[in-house]
């Protein structure tokens, strides 16, 4: 994805030397007049055309030109309510020569060349006639020149009559024509864009330092085998550390994977792709908006992202990576591209957003490992982001240097920087789980049955100590063995592993299993007392009203009444 890069010739500025500043607001103003004046303070439009287009001012009452540096666009517009027989005085042909001369002021994008904008707007003279439709209808241009050529006829005596000659979309649009003919006449002058203060980007690099942090952990303390890509991490070290899943967040509640899964990526390439960007894009958001409001983004982007990617993915998907809070700052940045003053650097960031936009919310493919992109993420990030931004430049006065609400933005973003170290914890827990299973006898080497399990039982507890299956199938041969010393030792081993048995095998019959087996020990022993209080949380009757039958034929348990 490449930056906009203009061409040697896009560094020029049309030439303002004669053009006349724009007229201020006088009683009985013509639309014409109104219009080209708000063309300055809405769109940073000057008054007066390019030497290359000097033409255009012979043949219209006004000439507006916009250029910054990328894109370039000229309106001429005819006053047609002070002059009903005045007409646009240049045929197509010259208006395509003009805008190929003038192309030496828009920029390229990619190694493209921009186009040059012309627009022709007849305003007054009263209802669009036949003749006038026809002859206006002839301004337009093939669907791939380079010159976008529209015509437009606006009709003051009816608001909101306006009739363009194509659908293409021009500079000053036909709904902006409308807006202007209903709504009341701005007589004051737009109000400044405030500068905002100067800001280091502390946010910025504290968010690419936990994105390294995030990769060195994987690559330190992974579980089980690498990914295929480069120091890529295996999907069981992702879901480990805090992968999003459908299943594992709305079923297990495990909300914590939304925080964790930006900080986790599938390989150094993925790492290196967000980090490269996310040190550009987010040091700009963070410069414009500050400290509170850029948390605030980096938590809707996070949450959109993964909130999409668990809704339209797979519960077999497994989604990482820092791409949601990148595409919902590059949303944002476009919604808030509005608070640069109109020039080169406003439409710099348009393009950039939009460039790296476009191509991430195309659907390229979605992981099931973790290892392709997720469309979801980014579309999620990128809404969610862009709400945010969209409100804040809703909100945003224009002379106001600081964004509204800083307070209780930050009180959020300090209570998400709470909820992530919250998060971190349970992540080292699962984890930590997640090591221990890797001790446990995976279910294809389980034994199908007990005498399989007395078979193996030496190698089963050589090659998995923690499990308390393998302790089990051990104290087996044992009491065969007639050790019961060595049975009993075998079986408190199995139960010393409790957190084993209530995270992994809670709900099964190995618990009981295993007490049952103690106290057959224990009786055998003489020690029917120590057995009896073994047993005795489990002398409870079960859904059917029953006892445990072993320990009733054991007398451990009172008979039921």
């Amino acid at each position: 994805m490449s930056t906009p890069q203009p061409s040697e010739s896009s560094t020029s500025q049309p030439a303002q030397e004669g053009s006349v500043a724009p007229v201020a607001p006088v009683e009985d103003e013509s639309f014409a007049r109104y219009l080209a004046r708000r063309l300055v303070a809405d769109h940073g439009f000057h008054e007066g055309p390019v030497p290359e287009a000097e033409e255009l001012a012979a043949a219209s009452d006004v000439v507006m030109t916009y250029s910054d540096g990328l894109s370039a666009a000229m309106v001429c517009i005819v006053d047609r309510e002070r002059e009903p027989s005045r007409r646009f005085g240049l045929d197509v042909a010259a208006l395509e020569r003009i805008g190929k001369e003038c192309l030496k002021y828009t920029g390229s994008v990619s190694g493209t060349k921009l186009p040059v904008g012309l627009q022709v707007i007849e305003v007054g003279g009263g209802p669009l006639t036949d003749e006038d439709r026809k002859r206006l209808e002839q301004y337009r241009l093939g669907l791939f020149n380079k010159v976008h050529l529209h015509a437009m006829h606006v009709d003051t005596t009816a608001p909101g009559a306006v009739w363009a000659s194509t659908w293409r979309r021009s500079k000053v649009s036909a709904g902006y024509l409308r807006r202007l003919l209903k709504e009341p006449r701005k007589v004051e002058a737009v109000e400044e864009l405030a500068a905002p203060p100067e800001r280091t980007s502390v946010l910025t690099t504290v968010l690419l330092a936990l994105l390294v942090l995030g990769f060195a952990v994987e690559q330190f303390f992974g579980v089980g085998e690498k990914g295929d890509g480069l120091l890529a991490p295996g999907v069981r070290t992702l879901v480990a550390m805090g992968g999003v899943n459908s299943g594992l967040v709305l079923e297990a509640g495990q909300w914590w994977r939304l925080l964790m899964a930006p900080l986790l990526h599938g390989d150094v390439f993925h790492l290196a792709l967000n980090g490269f960007c996310l040190w550009f894009v987010a040091a700009t958001v963070e410069g414009l908006v500050g400290r509170a409001w850029m948390g605030l983004l980096l938590l809707a982007g996070a949450l959109g992202g993964g909130a999409l990617s668990m809704l339209i993915n797979s519960d077999t998907v497994v989604s990482v990576g820092a791409s949601g809070v990148l595409m919902g700052l590059l949303a944002a940045l476009l919604a808030l591209s509005r608070r640069v003053p109109v020039g080169p650097e406003r439409a710099q960031l348009q393009v950039l957003s939009l460039q790296l936009l476009i191509p991430s919310l195309i659907p390229l493919g979605v992981s099931r490992t973790g290892g392709a992109i997720d469309f979801a993420a980014h579309l999620g990030g990128a809404l969610a982001g862009g709400a945010v931004g969209w409100g804040l430049a809703k909100v945003w006065a224009r002379k106001e240097p600081v964004p509204p609400a800083t307070l209780p933005v930050g009180v959020v973003g300090l209570l998400t920087v709470v909820a992530l170290v919250v998060s971190v914890g349970f992540a080292r827990q699962f984890w930590k789980d997640s090591v221990l299973e890797l001790e446990l006898i995976p279910v294809e080497a389980l034994p199908k049955t007990n005498a399989e399990g007395v078979a193996q039982a030496k190698a089963l507890l050589e090659r998995y100590p923690k499990d308390p299956r393998a302790h089990l199938f051990q104290a087996m041969v044992l009491m065969d063995a007639n050790d019961l010393p060595g049975a009993e030792r075998e079986l408190r081993a199995a139960l010393s592993e409790q957190h084993i048995l209530e995270h992994f095998f809670e709900g099964t019959a190995l618990p009981l299993m295993l007490h049952e087996e103690l106290a057959h020990v224990l009786v055998a022993q003489g020690r029917k007392d120590e057995a009896r209080a073994l047993v005795k949380p489990f002398c409870v009757p079960g859904e059917d009203g029953q006892l445990p039958e072993t320990f009733v034929e054991l007398e451990l348990c009172a008979t039921a009444p």
